[in-house]
């Protein structure tokens, strides 16, 4: 990651529910774009779809940084701002950089320490550390409605979800989780979707 100081914001524009700033590098003569992207891609699926969650985060981004609704960042145009420059993307803020295991993973037994445990309003997130990097897995309880482009919560999943969290790691609470060592198996669904299988806990003896 760099740091780029001071870019000028010289355009934006709208893509459905998707807005893309370029910022202007006078220095390098180059320029940086920053999505802000009302919707989450889901990797099932392949596409990007609605998310109640994203939509609000973003509208409060607009106003953190700029002072405007999203529909009236054209209005921003002309102001300078610090850029945070990724080898795939850039963002005005620094990012927390989550890796994903690939094909060449599946099939291996990890260990590794729980740094982080949230309820994201479509399921509950594990995050871990291993071998200094960042990785997730996650344990849906919502339904996509393809009529309607977004998730919905499933009451019924949710309790499922809950409770088979609760009684595989032995916690009442998802933040007990954090700090713990957990086993992972690296697995492959459907030939093409590499995911996190995180073992259950040994169960104390009575």
């Amino acid at each position: 990651m760099e740091l780029l100081h001071d870019l000028k914001l010289v355009e934006v524009t709208y893509q459905d529910k998707k807005a893309v700033l370029v910022f202007l590098d006078e220095e390098r003569f180059e320029v940086r774009e920053v999505t802000f992207n009302k919707q989450v891609y889901d990797a099932e699926k392949g596409s990007f779809v609605d998310n109640a969650e994203k939509e609000q985060r973003i509208e409060e981004w607009c106003q953190e940084f700029f002072g405007l609704t999203f529909d009236t960042l054209t209005q921003a145009i002309g102001e300078r701002k610090d850029v945070y420059a990724y080898d795939k993307f850039n963002s005005l803020y620094e990012v927390k950089m989550t890796k994903k295991f690939e094909m060449d993973d599946v099939g291996q037994i990890i260990q590794a320490e729980v740094t982080n445990v949230f309820d994201d309003g479509i399921g509950i997130v594990i995050e871990f550390e291993y071998e200094g990097d960042t990785y997730q897995t996650k344990s849906k309880y919502s339904d996509y409605l393809e009529s309607e482009k977004k998730f919905f919560k499933n009451p019924q999943k949710f309790l499922k979800v809950y409770d088979k969290f609760r009684e595989k790691f032995g916690v009442q609470e998802l933040e007990e989780l954090v700090g713990k060592t957990i086993t992972c198996e690296i697995k492959l669904a459907f030939n093409k979707f590499v995911y996190v299988d995180v073992k259950s806990f040994p169960k104390k003896k009575k």
